[in-house]
């Protein structure tokens, strides 16, 4: 079940906030994310709406997959690459709060924008796996995931990109995406 939720939490959009929202302190009281720059309305994005037509080829993007989960109150939606890369961005109704462990967990930044980001290996596969819960509402959050699949095993060892690296500068343009089609 953790692996499930680990997997389940991660991806990129924010809500309005000018400063320090409730809830965002650790138990120290000190503040987990930055004050929020904008903010997406998770409840009427569309996860499949984060990649482009330019980042679809830049990525080399093969299929697209728009799911829901968590009887249906999360939507996700997931693209695999040629290259053995998988990337997934789904919608949670908790806090990026939720998803922080002092443990396996740290806080960076994503183009302005406060994330919970884990480094794992995949269930099954023991393939390196990165993900990032995004700080976007008070009461929602986005997980974006990026993994190596089995294709792309042979790939991981020939000084490609860390993959933190290489999702937190894919879901930056993810969130300028999501952002722009909920201001149109």
């Amino acid at each position: 079940m953790r692996t499930r939720l680990a997997i389940t939490l991660a991806v990129a959009v924010i809500l309005v906030g000018c400063g320090p929202m409730p809830g965002d302190e650790d138990r120290d009281g000190q503040t987990l994310f930055p004050a929020r720059q904008f903010a997406l309305d998770v409840t009427t994005l569309d996860p499949c709406d984060a990649l482009g037509a330019e980042d679809r080829d830049r990525l080399d993007v093969r299929t697209t997959r728009p799911g829901r989960s968590q009887d249906n109150a999360s939507r996700d939606c997931t693209w695999s690459t040629r290259d053995g890369l998988g990337y997934t961005l789904q919608t949670f109704d908790v806090s990026a709060e939720e998803a922080f462990d002092t443990g396996d967990s740290e806080i960076v930044d994503v183009a302005g924008v406060g994330a919970v980001q884990r480094r794992a290996s995949a269930p099954g596969t023991g393939l390196p796996l990165c993900q990032l819960v995004l700080d976007v509402a008070d009461a929602a959050s986005l997980r974006a995931q990026l993994q190596v699949t089995p294709p792309g095993e042979a790939d991981t060892s020939d000084g490609r990109r860390d993959i933190c690296d290489r999702l937190r500068d894919d879901t930056a343009r993810m969130l300028e995406n999501l952002r722009a089609a909920q201001t149109t």
